[in-house]
């Protein structure tokens, strides 16, 4: 962020407070009440002091140019305040590292991102993840951020571009929120919306300004995830089309009777497919290329529900899929999407 040609930290300074921000990607950790009570009378006090702070200080010395935080505060104040905010920093980033991992978490449940290995680290508290690549990539992507860069100017312009970035999504998430389901009255909405998104694109376009000076990385690499989520979404589409359209009908199933023209060999198939209704061609696949087929056949289908617990009894659903003599189910397992790991099923892919 800049005031001219006045740097200020992105680092070390109150906006170290705002990686809290990132809690709201996964209020499984903390209640609603105590995220609103924690930005109104902890976050939200720091920040109008630190910012209101430094601008004061920049109106009374406008020839600084380095390090505006720490020149605007006591000499005295140096070293403590310095360790609060190394402190405060650290927070953040692990705020931010456990976030992303909610994210892509959710994401994945939703069918917009390629799914990753996700490890559950705590039995006891719903959300506690760890997803290895993405570790592993934050850490290549910061530390060749900063290698290429090493400007605090250049990381302060992509600081600035990816907050304000953050802002104008919440604005317009919220506004859908306020249309569809508060569903208030459009004229307040539009009032909203003027003046708000209108407020944040100032400030936007003031940022894309200096897209040169370390904004432009942010920007390459939000297109490169939109188009990493784009080309999922839509293949993932097309996929399960594909599945409903090629699915084996019933009149099939029972010209082979139940036996389904092959050997029912002891023991019980699973075989994993994303239809909820109907056999899928796959299974076709396997009748005319396996010598024998088990006795009993289960299809399971995983869907994720938007619901902080799902109970017990409604976690497994089964029901017949052919008559009782061809001893074949469907089962519809149903799980939360920021919930527990699933039990470990051998799936016949």
């Amino acid at each position: 962020m800049c005031i001219h040609d006045h740097k200020i930290s992105p680092t070390l300074m109150p906006n170290c407070f705002t990686g809290s921000e990132a809690m709201f990607a996964d209020l499984c950790y903390f209640s609603v009440g105590s995220v609103q009570l924690t930005f109104v009378f902890l976050v939200l006090p720091c920040l109008l002091l630190g910012y209101l702070g430094q601008a004061a200080f920049l109106m009374e010395n406008l020839t600084t140019s380095e390090q505006v935080f720490f020149s605007s505060i006591p000499s005295w104040a140096f070293w403590p305040v310095l360790l609060v905010a190394n402190i405060a920093a650290l927070i953040a980033s692990r705020t931010m590292t456990t976030a992303t991992f909610s994210c892509i978490k959710q994401s994945t449940a939703l069918g917009c991102f390629p799914r990753l290995k996700i490890i559950h680290t705590s039995r006891k508290f719903m959300g506690q993840i760890y997803v290895p690549v993405i570790n592993w990539f934050l850490l290549v992507f910061c530390l060749a951020f900063v290698a290429t860069f090493g400007s605090i100017t250049d990381i302060g312009n992509a600081y600035g571009t990816a907050e304000l970035g953050i802002m104008m999504m919440t604005t317009i998430l919220v506004t859908i929120i306020m249309l569809l389901i508060w569903q208030i009255n459009i004229f307040i909405v539009l009032l909203f919306v003027i003046f708000f998104l209108g407020l944040e694109l100032v400030f936007f376009t003031s940022v894309l300004g200096s897209a040169e000076a370390g904004s432009w990385v942010l920007l390459i690499f939000a297109a490169i995830l939109f188009m990493i989520m784009y080309i999922w979404t839509y293949g993932s589409k097309l996929k399960y089309e594909s599945e409903v359209k090629q699915k084996l009908s019933m009149d099939l199933m029972m010209e082979l009777g139940c036996n389904l023209g092959t050997i029912r060999a002891p023991g019980i198939s699973l075989v994993y497919n994303e239809l909820v209704k109907g056999i899928p061609a796959i299974f076709g696949h396997f009748l005319t290329t396996l010598p024998a087929i088990h006795s009993m056949i289960i299809f399971v289908c995983i869907k994720y529900v938007p619901v902080p617990v799902v109970p017990q009894s409604e976690r497994f659903l089964f029901r017949r899929v052919c008559p009782k003599s061809y001893h074949m189910f469907r089962c519809i397992a149903r799980w939360m999407i920021m919930g527990g790991s699933l039990v470990r099923w051998s799936f016949i892919r």
